[in-house]
């Protein structure tokens, strides 16, 4: 029969699965099922019984499966979209709300011997979001119990522009506060990127600032495009205490990723739209944006000499990002860092663009209109393992110049977990 030692966990929490009262020296299928919003992902491990009929996802390998090697949230790690998919969905959750999955214990015979229900929460029940809407700001606070100060990060979001809650609800369960904003394409925001003056980023910090229970502690957290304006916000403003860049272009770049500054548009490279190369008509955008940042000036570049030496810094590099020559961009930012005297960690990983929290679905590619795939690169396993790696390491470089966190309280966990339409939990 199937174990699991908790079903309701949240959602960088391991899980411990095995099962006993099994044949000796036989092979059984452990099966994992993901249904988000109506995509469904899966993934599965096939491993031999031992001499005493049981199995330890933390102890035995695979024989096949989705992924080879011990590893006791495989399963989770390697989830991946089903054929019944559309090529190019991607699965997103903005909302952070909680993943359901359905785990099964199959025979050789394909008989489904057991089967459990699990929940991964995003965000801990016991942070209180506190919704932002003043003065032409959207965003919302992941604040701790009790009355801080606390530790903050500012959650910076990039291309997508609206309000989005993942990162910011996974940080916060580690008792940060953490705040996010949207900047455009969200209610009365502008509807393009290009539309926003970077100065709006600036009035997000001031305003976090201004809270009682920030501390004066603030750390800014980026992702692509975010990566990008948390290094030009880090010239802006000398009261920061640490940046962590994630996979972040050089500079700007026109037409689609440049805002206003000063209310005209901010003077940077434009990219040429010819360079992208089409591989089994999936795009590989590095070359363009390699090609467009050779050719940085001083007056397009980000103004490394104006950031003060106290803001220590991360990079994170995925190695296979298909979107940017992630190594170049990165190794660059990092001389100009060290050339002003900075403190900085870089990470380079095996995988592709787009690092996200642990156990988040890989994509090697979306659809970026009906007639163009956009490729972020990577494959499966070393992209998966990279984004466990990277999220503790990114725990490890914030505590270390924020501050550590009070712990936050454990929670009422449920025993028994049901979703609508699913058969529920024999546990």
């Amino acid at each position: 029969m199937l174990h699991v030692d908790k079903v309701d966990t949240l959602l960088a929490e391991t899980v411990k699965i095995s099962a006993s009262k099994l044949t000796p020296f036989q092979c059984y299928k452990f099966h994992l099922r993901l249904n988000h919003e109506g995509k469904l992902l899966r993934s599965y491990c096939v491993i031999k019984s031992d001499k005493d009929g049981t199995i330890d996802l933390s102890r035995d390998a695979p024989v096949r499966g989705t992924y080879h090697e011990v590893d006791s949230m495989g399963l989770f790690r390697t989830v991946e979209l089903t054929d019944d998919v559309t090529l190019g969905t991607y699965v997103s959750n903005p909302m952070a709300t909680p993943f359901f999955y359905k785990l099964q214990l199959i025979s050789e015979s394909e008989e489904i011997i057991d089967e459990v229900n699990m929940k991964k929460r995003w965000t801990h029940p016991s942070v209180i979001q506190v919704d932002i809407v003043q003065d032409g700001m959207y965003g919302v606070v992941f604040k701790p119990p009790g009355p801080g100060p606390f530790p903050c990060i500012i959650d910076v979001q990039g291309v997508s522009g609206r309000l989005t809650k993942g990162h910011s609800s996974v940080l916060s369960a580690e008792g940060f506060m953490v705040c996010t904003f949207a900047t455009f394409r969200y209610e009365d925001l502008p509807e393009k990127l290009q539309d926003v003056d970077i100065e709006v980023f600036s009035k997000h910090f001031r305003y976090v600032q201004s809270l009682p229970y920030c501390s004066d502690k603030i750390a800014l957290f980026g992702l692509s495009l975010g990566g990008t304006i948390v290094n030009y916000l880090a010239s802006k403003h000398p009261e920061l205490t640490a940046v962590v860049s994630i996979n972040g272009p050089e500079s700007f770049y026109s037409p689609t990723g440049v805002f206003k500054e000063n209310g005209k548009p901010m003077h940077c490279e434009e990219i040429d739209e010819s360079l992208p190369v089409a591989i089994n008509g999936v795009h590989k955008q590095a070359p363009m944006f390699l090609e467009t940042f050779s050719k940085l000036k001083p007056e397009t570049s980000l103004k490394w000499n104006e950031i003060s030496r106290n803001i220590a810094f991360r990079l994170v590099t995925s190695i296979d990002d298909w979107m940017l020559c992630g190594v170049t961009h990165s190794i660059r930012n990092r001389e100009n860092l060290f050339k002003t005297g900075h403190n900085v960690e870089i990470e380079l990983v095996p995988g592709g663009h787009y690092i996200h929290v642990p156990y988040f679905p890989y994509h090697y590619l979306y659809a970026y209109s009906s007639e163009m795939f956009l490729g972020f690169g990577g494959d499966r396993n070393p992209h998966t393992k990279s984004q466990v790696k990277v999220w503790n390491n990114h725990l490890k470089f914030l505590k270390k110049h924020l501050g550590t966190p009070a712990k936050l309280p454990n929670y009422d966990r449920e025993t028994y977990v049901e979703f609508p339409g699913e058969i529920n939990s024999k546990l």
